[in-house]
C-alpha cells in the first residue's frame, strides 16, 4: 500500500506535466520508497527506464545500458557495443529526437561508478540536446545520498540546471499510523522505534499480527529477512571500506552517542579529511547523527556522533550478537528471551527518545509555541578525559527568551513524583548556563502521569506519547 509522500508526488508532477524540458533529481537512503515514488509519479508517461548496477566497472556499466536501451526500443543502433558514455548517450539523443520519452535513471551512482564523468557528459548532451526536446525530461535518482549530493546536485556540470529536487526521507509517525491502521498507538511508537520510519521496514512489521511478533519471523529465523539485511546496506552504500562498519559498531555500545575524539581514540584512528568524509557519508545515509550542544555553533568542535537508525540499531544490539544460535536454530527461546528482557526495554526507551528528538517541530507545534522562532536539539557537556559529562536529549531555546526542558520518557508504568529528582537536576544545569532565562519543564510520556504528579503543578505541560501521532 502506497501512503504518504503526496507533497513530493505533487512537486514532481508539476515538473513532468510542464511542456518546457526539466531534470529531476532524486536521492535517498536504500529502503526508502525512491523507486515506488517514481512509478507514481510517472503512470501513463511514455518513459525509458534505466539501472546501473552495483560494483560493475565502467565498460560493463555502458554495456548494461545499451542492453536495457536496446531492449526498450526494440533495436540497435549499433552493431558493436560502444566504448564510452558520449556515444551510448548519443543514440539516446536519436532515439528521443524521433520519440520524445521521459528518461529515468536508476541507482545512478553506480551507473557512474561514484566519478564525474557521467554527469559532466550528461551535462552536455542536455545542454546540446535534450534540453531543446519538448516532451523529455530526465530523473536521476540515487541511494547513495553523498554521491548525489556532493557530484550531482553541487556539480558545476549540473548546476542551475536541475528542477526539482527531492531529498526522500523516512515516514513520520502521522505517516507510519497510515501504514498500521487499527493497531494502537504503542505499536506504531515501537514500530517507528525499530525501524526509524523507514517505508520498507514498516511494510515488513506491519504483515504479522502484531509489532514484536514481527521480530520472531523477520529476525530470530535463519531466512529471516532482517537476518541479512545488515551486510546488503552495508555493502551498496559503503562496499568493502570496513571502517564504515568499524563506526558504527562502535557507535552501538554507547546509547547517548561519542565525541569525535573519544571516537578517533576507540577506533585507533587520526583526526583529518579522511576520517570527516567517512562521518559525513554515514550522516548523509542517515545511519548516524552528529550533535552539537544547542548553545553552541553548528561548526563547534564539541560535537557527539550516535547511531539514529533505528534497525541499525537493533541490528547490533540484538542480531548481531545472536547470529550464529539464529543461523544454527541454536536457541528456541532467543525471541521470548529477547524481547522480555531488560535490555531490549532499555532500548526502545532510548529509541523512543530519539523518536521525539525527530518530532521536535511536532511538539513544540503541541506546546503552543510553533509560531515563535526557536532552535532546539540536545545539551551536553564534556567534563574531563574519561568522564560521562551531562545530557538533556530536547531543549528549546526560544527567542522570547524561554528556554524549554522535555524530559522524554518510555514506560509502561504510570510517571510519578520521581522524576522530579532528575528534571530538577537539569533545571539546574540549564539555569547556570542560561541566566536570566525562564526554564519551563514538560514531561513526554508514555504512560499516564499519577494523579501526585499532575496535582503538584511541577511540569507546565505534559504530552502523551500518543498525541505525537
Amino acid at each position: 500500500m502506497f501512503v504518504g509522500r503526496e507533497k513530493e508526488i505533487s512537486v514532481i508532477k508539476e515538473v513532468l506535466d510542464s511542456k518546457t524540458p526539466g531534470i529531476i533529481v532524486i536521492y535517498g537512503r536504500r529502503r526508502i520508497g525512491k523507486s515506488e515514488l517514481i512509478q507514481q509519479c510517472v503512470k501513463g508517461i511514455p518513459s525509458l527506464n534505466f539501472e546501473g548496477a552495483e560494483g560493475q566497472s565502467q565498460k560493463k556499466q555502458i554495456k548494461n545500458f545499451q542492453d536495457q536501451f536496446d531492449f526498450q526500443i526494440g533495436t540497435s543502433f549499433r552493431k558493436q557495443s560502444p566504448s564510452s558514455w558520449k556515444e551510448v548517450l548519443l543514440d539516446l539523443v536519436k532515439e528521443l529526437q524521433k520519440n520524445p520519452k521521459l528518461v529515468i535513471i536508476d541507482e545512478f551512482q553506480w551507473m557512474a561508478n561514484y566519478r564525474s564523468e557521467l554527469v559532466s557528459e550528461l551535462k552536455i548532451i542536455w545542454d546540446q540536446y535534450l534540453n531543446k526536446l519538448a516532451g523529455v525530461s530526465l530523473i536521476l535518482c540515487g541511494s547513495i545520498v553523498s554521491f548525489m549530493i556532493t557530484k550531482v546536485l553541487k556539480s558545476k556540470a549540473l548546476y542551475g540546471r536541475v528542477n526539482c529536487t527531492i531529498h526522500l526521507k523516512s515516514f513520520t509517525l502521522q505517516e507510519t499510523k497510515l501504514m498500521f491502521p487499527g493497531r494502537g498507538y504503542h505499536e506504531i511508537l515501537d514500530a517507528q522505534c525499530l525501524t526509524s520510519g523507514v517505508p520498507l521496514y514498516l511494510k515488513h512489521v506491519s504483515e504479522a499480527d502484531s509489532v514484536k511478533l514481527s521480530l520472531n519471523t523477520l529476525v530470530f529465523q535463519p531466512s529471516g529477512t532482517w537476518v541479512s539485511e545488515y551486510q546488503k546496506i552495508f555493502v551498496s552504500h559503503f562496499g568493502k571500506n570496513a571502517l564504515y562498519r568499524q563506526i558504527v559498531e562502535t557507535l552501538s555500545k554507547y546509547s547517548y552517542g561519542l565525541f569525535r575524539t573519544q571516537l578517533l581514540e576507540k577506533l585507533g584512528e587520526k583526526p583529518g579529511g579522511r576520517f570527516s568524509d567517512l562521518l559525513f557519508d554515514l550522516e548523509k545515509a542517515g545511519f548516524i547523527t552528529s550533535y552539537t550542544p544547542l548553545n553552541k555553533p553548528v561548526n563547534s568542535k564539541l560535537k557527539k556522533y550516535m547511531i539514529t537508525d533505528g534497525f541499525l540499531s537493533f541490528y547490533l544490539n540484538f542480531i548481531k550478537p545472536n547470529l550464529k544460535n539464529i543461523q544454527e536454530e541454536i536457541s528456541e527461546n532467543l525471541f521470548q528471551n529477547t524481547i522480555q528482557s531488560n535490555a531490549f526495554v532499555s532500548w526502545l526507551g532510548i529509541s523512543f527518545e530519539k523518536v521525539c528528538i525527530c518530532h521536535a517541530k511536532k511538539i513544540a507545534y503541541l506546546l503552543g509555541f510553533s509560531g515563535i522562532e526557536y532552535s532546539a536539539g540536545s545539551y551536553f557537556k564534556r567534563y574531563k578525559k574519561g568522564e560521562e559529562g551531562i545530557q538533556i536529549d530536547l531543549v528549546y531555546q526560544r527567542k522570547d527568551n524561554v528556554i524549554t526542558l522535555c524530559e522524554l520518557k518510555y514506560s509502561q508504568n504510570p510517571i510519578g513524583l520521581s522524576v522530579v529528582k532528575d528534571v530538577g537536576k537539569k533545571e539546574e544545569i540549564l539555569r547556570q548556563n542560561f541566566p536570566g532565562k525562564t526554564i519551563q519543564k514538560v514531561l513526554i510520556t508514555l504512560s499516564a502521569p499519577t494523579n501526585e504528579l499532575i496535582g503538584s503543578g511541577y511540569f507546565w505541560k505534559i504530552i502523551r506519547a500518543k498525541e505525537l501521532l
